[in-house]
């Protein structure tokens, strides 16, 4: 039986550490990738090996340079020579009040969040088509690209719901070859980045979750993990809603 193989950016922290877990305890090699924090990042490999991952390997990785998403791509390709599954979760989220956002920080934020994860997955398209069996894509969104920022993350929400629209393109494109798109849009979520919200604007926050509570990055990883199985075979093209109830369609 063929060990199916994951890559997984941003895979140091939060949701990323999460799916990375979740992947490993169903028994895929995993190639996790990071930006600043090597050492986390090397702490969950460790603990990936120890959850059953038969093969773990780790890359940094600058989403917004065409050449690291390229390196990257070569590396893979020279040690597994194929891909079934990519978790496209790397990114960045400043909270930055609309009219603080400059041209630098607004590029920053569009060329990790959106470009980045485009050209990635571009230029890991011929390693899934060299897998056999099911191939899937997970892009990890957000409910700001749903419904908009309020006064901080304009950037961050255009990102996301460009991501969005990559996520669609890319499952209508890739469909005929039996390559499934699916996007995952959490709500607010325990991580470094809501860690940087402190004081009235968290329990604000919080007060506006229906089930009362921010959610954990496994309640996300486990439906990224479903979406990354074969069992969901039938499914492309999606978006599924982890956010405690704030949008409900």
């Amino acid at each position: 039986m063929t060990t199916r193989r994951a890559l997984i950016t941003g895979a140091s922290s939060g949701i990323g550490t999460a799916a990375a877990l979740e992947l490993a305890r169903a028994g895929l090699s995993l190639w996790l990738t990071y930006t600043g924090r090597q050492a986390e990042a090397a702490q969950v490999a460790d603990e990936c090996r120890a959850a059953g991952s038969p093969d773990v390997r780790v890359s940094r990785l600058d989403l917004r340079d065409p050449e690291s998403i390229d390196a990257l791509v070569a590396e893979i390709t020279a040690a597994w020579g194929d891909l079934h599954v990519l978790v496209n979760n790397g990114g960045v989220c400043p909270y930055t009040p609309y009219p603080d956002i400059d041209i630098e920080e607004w590029d920053f934020v569009l060329e990790t969040n959106a470009r980045g994860t485009f050209l990635l997955t571009r230029a890991a398209l011929p390693l899934l088509r060299a897998a056999d069996g099911d191939r899937s894509v997970v892009n990890i969104a957000s409910i700001a690209g749903q419904v908009g920022a309020l006064q901080t993350g304009i950037h961050y929400a255009a990102s996301k719901g460009a991501l969005l629209a990559i996520t669609r393109s890319f499952a209508r494109h890739l469909a005929a070859e039996g390559i499934r798109v699916n996007a995952v849009t959490p709500g607010p979520v325990a991580s470094a980045i809501t860690d940087q919200l402190q004081g009235d604007g968290r329990q604000m926050l919080e007060a506006s979750i229906p089930l009362g509570s921010f959610g954990q990055p496994a309640d996300v990883a486990w439906i990224i993990s479903s979406l990354a199985s074969e069992r969901a075979r039938f499914i492309t093209g999606a978006t599924y809603d982890v956010n405690g109830g704030v949008r409900i369609d």
